[in-house]
């Protein structure tokens, strides 16, 4: 085949022209060691070190609190998700049509969202930040107040207190929700991550025809403008008019994955969105996302990427698979992640 055909099919220069939608500029994160002795799945990762507080809280009647669920993430972060019966309850997150392959490849990290400023680090009254334990079944939520877990002689949750700055305590029952996710794999993945760097790539017919790596938003667009430039009969410089203005929009900078089946991605405006996610082929590292926590199966709203561990650090594969006319066609952009400690 052709370049040329290939460049119509995978339409990378487009893809290369709006790659900001899809690519979070550089995080400042504390690398490893370059010698890791963990490689492919055999990676090594401590002990988060909140793994034994990690748990979901869920209110009982939400049509009495203003809150939906409280979760203490192994990593150290809190989620508040607030009922769906307060006034101004969060709207359903919009996702843009996926139509080309730039939406199919952004849609785990980017779901076209558009937030509000507040006070916390919010989408539709969701408050996240970092906590720490003060005492047994006492946390303090850093920037929101704190938080104590009522259980009963048999160590059952029966209730939480809430205590927001200005105001009295707050008790809801609730419970805690099960971890139904936990296995070697699961322990490696729910975790506070930082995207270090990218890696796009595009087969045909399992040969690479473009494998691109950077270590930042910038090197990884000039890396894509020299490929299409130099291999693209077609090219079209005008594709790359919006690029600087492009590279200011909010982009993806951390990711955390819970064993309760949430996953929340930080963005670098301090603008958060949180989903949904299970194991639908665990053994080989298929994982599958939804937007929507009550439906896996709707094609806007869910897909399907890689989890793999590499030299201690998370590699995160969100791609494209076709075939026509005989000819395979592959393409993937991954994420590259470090544990945040």
């Amino acid at each position: 085949m052709k370049i040329k055909s290939f460049m119509k099919v995978l339409n990378v220069g487009k893809y290369a022209a709006m790659a900001a939608l899809l690519m979070g500029t550089m995080v400042a994160c504390s690398d490893d060691d370059d010698d890791d002795n963990g490689g492919g799945n055999n990676s090594q990762f401590e002990t988060p070190k909140y793994e034994g507080e990690a748990a979901k809280y869920v209110i009982d009647d939400q049509r009495t609190s203003p809150y939906k669920s409280i979760e203490l993430t192994a990593s150290g972060n809190f989620i508040i998700q607030p009922s769906e019966y307060v006034n101004n309850a969060p709207q359903k997150v919009p996702v843009a049509s996926k139509k080309n392959m730039l939406q199919r490849l952004a849609g785990m990290m980017n779901a076209h969202i558009s937030m509000p400023e507040t006070r916390y680090e919010v989408y539709s009254l969701i408050a996240y930040g970092k906590y720490t334990k003060t005492g047994e079944n006492h946390y303090n939520l850093e920037g929101f107040g704190t938080l104590t877990i009522n259980k009963d002689a048999n160590g059952t949750v029966r209730s939480i207190v809430l205590t927001t700055a200005g105001k009295h305590p707050e008790e809801y029952t609730a419970h805690r929700q099960n971890t139904n996710i936990n296995s070697d794999m699961s322990n490696k993945l729910c975790r506070t991550w930082c995207i270090e760097s990218y890696r796009y790539y595009a087969k045909i017919n399992g040969k690479t025809y473009v494998d691109l790596a950077a270590d930042t938003f910038a090197e990884m667009i000039t890396k894509m403008y020299n490929w299409s430039k130099k291999n693209d009969p077609d090219f079209d410089e005008s594709e790359w008019d919006d690029m600087e203005d492009m590279k200011n929009d909010p982009t993806p900078e951390n990711v955390i994955f819970t064993k309760t089946g949430t996953y929340i991605v930080l963005y670098s405006n301090k603008q958060l969105a949180v989903s949904t996610w299970i194991w639908q082929d665990e053994k080989n590292g298929i994982l599958r996302y939804s937007w929507n926590p009550d439906n896996f199966n709707d094609y806007d709203e869910a897909g399907d990427v890689k989890i793999e561990f590499k030299n201690n650090r998370l590699h995160l594969t969100e791609g494209d698979f076709d075939y026509e006319d005989g000819e395979s066609y592959e393409e993937g952009l991954t994420y590259i992640m470090t544990e945040v400690k």
